[in-house]
């Protein structure tokens, strides 16, 4: 088994490790980068890996910084299921449409300034509709409960 670090690593913000097993690769998080300029700019960047290529992905909790990006993977070709327990899914359900919401408005101010000025206009990570659209391929487990999301990975939620 191989695991890739590609967030909350030397920071506590972005959450995202890639493992590879045998014929499959998940991610345990997805989630969005917080705090100051550099580091939300970081959230536009294209992944370090196919999103298409992803089995499917562990979520350990709801947070932003741990799902957050889930709807841009999605948006960008993930077709897997999305494991977490049934608490995280119903929060996942009002927080990605919120962070979708926020981030609509955030980029429909930024848009009035940079067509004021003559600067490309910017699109939003992404949507109130890939949140909704995201939604679908949760799959919420109890704890305690082991779940087999792929041929020899076994899955237990504590």
């Amino acid at each position: 088994m191989q695991l890739t670090f590609w967030g909350a690593a030397h920071m506590v913000t972005g959450s995202c490790y890639l493992l590879e097993h045998e014929n499959h690769k998940f991610l345990v998080d997805c989630g969005m980068f917080q705090g100051n300029k550099a580091l939300k700019q970081r959230n536009y960047s294209d992944f370090p890996f196919n999103p298409a290529e992803i089995d499917f992905v562990l979520l350990t909790h709801a947070h932003i910084d741990h799902s957050g990006l889930l709807p841009k993977l999605h948006k960008h070709g993930f077709k897997g299921t999305i494991w977490a327990t049934e608490g995280t899914v119903d929060l996942c359900s009002a927080m990605l449409p919120d962070s979708a919401h926020i981030q609509e408005s955030e980029v429909m101010q930024k848009n009035r300034k940079f067509l004021r000025s003559g600067q490309p206009t910017i699109e939003p990570i992404y949507t109130m509709e890939d949140a909704a659209n995201t939604q679908k391929l949760f799959k919420g487990v109890k704890y305690r409960t082991p779940v087999y999301p792929a041929e020899g990975i076994q899955v237990t939620f504590y």
